[in-house]
């Protein structure tokens, strides 16, 4: 089957693929909120029989959910070293650590990945998250 056969097969399913890498890219950057649409879509569309769906769908749910742990784990360290002990004092030395932390370990490595997604899923194409689609 050639790649203009599998982009028309895929056409219904698209808008769905493109909603779910653009909310796992969204959580990259304003965590928790989109992953909770983001999860939304995933449960809807999980029993599907679109592997190009369900590819597009699980792959940035499991992605969202790990980086979205990390911004947790990261912000409760730096509030249990005295961050955030204040209202007046909410740029810390911890506060300031933990985001520049999160951009480099999170948002930086978790950015590339998504960004491919999203241009397959915009293209109609299948594609696999380094690590997260070999476990799969």
């Amino acid at each position: 089957m050639d790649q203009s056969q599998t982009q028309s097969q895929n056409a219904p399913y698209k808008g769905r693929a493109i909603a779910a890498e653009s909310l796992y890219l969204l959580n990259l950057l304003f965590p928790i909120i989109p992953l909770a649409f983001l999860t939304v879509i995933y449960f809807r569309n999980r029993t599907t029989s679109s592997e190009y769906l369900r590819s597009h769908v699980l792959q940035p749910w499991i992605a969202a959910l790990i980086s979205t742990t990390l911004f947790i784990l990261i912000n409760l360290v730096a509030w249990l070293m005295g961050g955030y002990s204040s209202m007046d004092n909410l740029v810390s030395i911890h506060s300031l650590v933990a985001l520049e932390a999160y951009t480099l370990l999170v948002i930086l490595p978790f950015l590339v990945p998504g960004l491919f997604a999203l241009t397959k899923a915009m293209s109609g194409l299948a594609w696999r998250y380094p690590l997260i689609g070999r476990l799969l």
